[in-house]
């Protein structure tokens, strides 16, 4: 019986000290098939608008975006097309004035939180070569630097333009002469900050521009590098055999090989067109959408095709979506889309180590591309502590999953208690850190908190730890610089006392000169 009540206690005791320093109320949660709402990714809404040569319509501009907003509540890309028709001939530099209200355009869509995919064209009815002397192309990309500078935080990708019909590189002056094209890539690379990618047409453009059909690697992946700043854009996606063009006959197979590699660490989306094509059936659509990592692409056109998805339920694997649309499964599923599966937070005691490993399964088509800001928050009713981290999330992908280990120290001043600690993934850029819609919503159920951005992953009780080690650092820094101010002083009164003993002894001497 005493054995018997011997090995119960240890029984506990073991227990207890096995039992884990962090909970999840109820388990972590399934994913809800309504969050369809996150930055970089989705469905976009074409905005075009004519840079005139006098004052810009900014209000009814807004009013359009407000109208984006209330109609499609999901989009969070504004394709902004920007014509430069009225600048081909007679007037042709586009001045500071103009840049400036450009600028305001890209104001206007950050106060109402869109990314923006921006594209420079001539045409936007599909007019034969449109474009001015291809040395005013170039100046005029010199000239609209200020506009991709000053709107670095919100331009998620760069659609190259300038050339052709929609700036589409076809049926233009100048794109079917490679040292043409060449030239506005090498201009385009050169003035587009290094963190936003540019999106070119066609996959030979790409393999033209950098001279071999090498792609993007693990290795190189969101460096400096011109093969890794290059991506696609095809608005003749899954219209025919060869994309309308995107690629030749026959090639097919081999061509969508090397965009898979290429666009597993770039940006890849555009216009779907032609009901008729078996290509866009929904099943072949989806499969081709995860082969190409399609991050975005066009809400309304072709709106045949997507009435095709409509009109067409989901009978995947995906138990959850089984009897939503087709529809419904494409828009969730492009670009990145994040299930938290696992967390394990090891550490509990302030100024002291807490590990944190968090594994997120990425059930989306493409990936993240665009540089993230990783934080965690320690949050009660009382007291919030963030922790940042130097984390670059786009890096740590294998098998579809984000796997997220966050060494740390905890705070030595945080007080004791029970806290909730949530994952915060928002932007590098300080201009948007104000508004939600630029932080990445984890789509598991009610794990979001819209008061601090960030998804919730656990709980874990806080307890005192060694503090004595900074607040003694503390001192002693305090102390040091109290030594430091108290050396200043002497040193410049012993300048003072020396500057003041060589003017008395030379008016001594000039006295005695006088005598």
């Amino acid at each position: 019986m005493i054995k018997n009540k011997i090995k119960i206690i240890t029984v506990l005791m073991i227990l207890m000290v096995l039992k884990p320093l962090v909970s999840f109320a109820n388990g972590i949660t399934e994913e809800d098939i309504t969050i369809d709402k996150n930055p970089d990714r989705g469905f976009y809404k074409l905005v075009q608008r004519e840079l005139q040569t006098n004052e810009e319509n900014f209000s009814n501009f807004e009013e359009e975006i407000k109208s984006i907003e209330t109609r499609y509540p999901e989009i969070s890309l504004i394709s902004f097309q920007l014509n430069l028709i009225n600048y081909v001939n007679g007037t042709t530099k586009i001045s500071t004035s103009k840049v400036n209200d450009i600028n305001k355009y890209f104001s206007i869509m950050r106060e109402h939180g869109y990314k923006v995919i921006f594209r420079v064209v001539y045409d936007s009815k599909g007019q034969k070569n449109p474009e001015p002397e291809f040395n005013i192309i170039l100046s005029q990309i010199e000239d609209l630097r200020g506009v991709y500078t000053t709107n670095e935080d919100i331009i998620f990708v760069v659609e190259a333009g300038y050339l052709g019909s929609y700036g589409e590189w076809h049926d233009g002056k100048y794109d079917k002469n490679i040292t043409n094209k060449n030239q506005i890539i090498k201009k385009l690379l050169e003035v587009v900050p290094e963190k936003i990618q540019i999106n070119l047409r066609k996959p030979m453009v790409i393999t033209d521009y950098i001279g071999s059909k090498n792609t993007i690697t693990e290795i190189n992946a969101y460096s400096n590098e011109e093969i890794a700043r290059l991506g696609l854009h095809n608005d003749g996606y899954l219209a025919s055999e060869t994309d309308l063009g995107t690629f030749e006959k026959n090639e097919r197979e081999e061509n969508l090989r090397w965009q898979s590699e290429q666009t597993k660490y770039t940006a890849f989306g555009g216009e779907v067109q032609n009901k008729n094509s078996s290509y866009n059936d929904l099943n072949n659509a989806i499969k081709d959408m995860f082969n190409r990592h399609c991050n975005y692409l066009n809400r309304t056109y072709d709106n045949e095709v997507k009435e095709k998805w409509a009109n067409t339920k989901y009978n995947g694997d995906d138990k959850k979506y089984i009897g939503q649309t087709g529809m419904t499964y494409i828009k969730n599923h492009l670009g990145y889309r994040l299930l938290l599966k696992e967390v394990d937070i090891k550490g509990n005691k302030t100024n002291e180590s807490a590990n944190t490993s968090i594994t997120i399964n990425n059930i989306g088509f493409g990936n993240i591309v665009v540089p993230k800001k990783v934080s965690l928050i320690y949050k009660n009713e009382k007291n919030s502590y963030e922790i940042e981290t130097d984390i670059d999330i786009r890096k740590k992908l294998q098998n579809n999953m984000y796997n997220l280990q966050i060494d740390t120290k905890l705070p030595y001043n945080m007080e004791e208690g029970n806290y909730e600690v949530y994952l915060k993934i928002g932007e590098i850029y300080d201009t948007l850190k104000s508004n939600s819609n630029y932080y990445i919503k984890l789509v598991n159920k009610g794990i979001w908190n819209e008061e601090i951005y960030a998804n919730y992953i656990g709980n874990v009780i806080i307890e005192k730890g060694n503090n004595q080690i900074d607040i003694k650092e503390e001192k002693n820094k305090t102390e040091n610089l109290q030594l430091l101010s108290l050396i200043k002083i002497l040193i410049i009164g012993v300048i003072i006392l020396i500057i003041a003993l060589i003017v008395i002894n030379n008016m001594q001497n000039k006295r005695k000169n006088n005598n």
